[in-house]
């Protein structure tokens, strides 16, 4: 992705009938799932540009800055010399999921938080970088351990191809934008 290009927020506001598209996640969605934000002039209603989930997922972890600080000095300790996941690549990580485990699809129940897992364990070589990184529940994160991420994945009762497919799109759109 390079460090000068972002993700956030580079989806047009787009109002299609009763839908609109969520600058941040990209998906059309109806009205419904957008907070109310005011008045316009004509004195209809107003709605926010980022849908509900967007706008939780990026309000729950800018209060949760130190958390990322801490996760970045453990790696550091660990030995890895340039962790380069900041604070906001995990933001947009956490959106393209939908704010959810990339393996088993479920979201953090309240006060639970979803981890930091690396596709390729950094003692098997992985790097803590957006293509490297996805969200996964404490259960999915500790089961998985230090074992390939498709082996292990492929074994589990919760396997969907579909997430499957969206993890390897993820490593995708992240080496494309990393070579721009």
């Amino acid at each position: 992705m390079g460090r000068n290009k972002r993700m956030y927020g580079n989806f047009p506001s787009e109002d299609i009938g009763d839908k609109r598209r969520c600058v941040f996640c990209g998906e059309l969605k109806p009205l419904s799932a957008y907070h109310k934000n005011g008045y316009n002039p004509d004195g209809s209603t107003a709605y926010r540009q980022d849908c509900k989930v967007c706008y939780n997922i990026r309000r729950r972890e800018n209060k949760a800055k130190k958390t990322h600080s801490d996760f970045i000095g453990g790696q550091k300790r660990r030995g890895e010399v340039e962790p380069s996941l900041s604070h906001q690549d995990w933001k947009e990580i956490l959106i393209y999921f939908g704010g959810a485990c990339a393996y088993c699809g479920c979201t953090p129940k309240r006060r639970q938080r979803l981890t930091k897992d690396h596709l390729l364990a950094v003692s098997a070589g992985g790097k803590t970088c957006s293509e490297n990184v996805v969200p996964a529940c404490g259960s999915c994160n500790s089961s998985k351990g230090a074992e390939d991420f498709r082996d292990w994945f492929m074994k589990q009762p919760f396997f969907s191809q579909e997430r499957l497919n969206r993890i390897f799109k993820w490593r995708t759109i992240m080496r494309q934008a990393g070579e721009e």
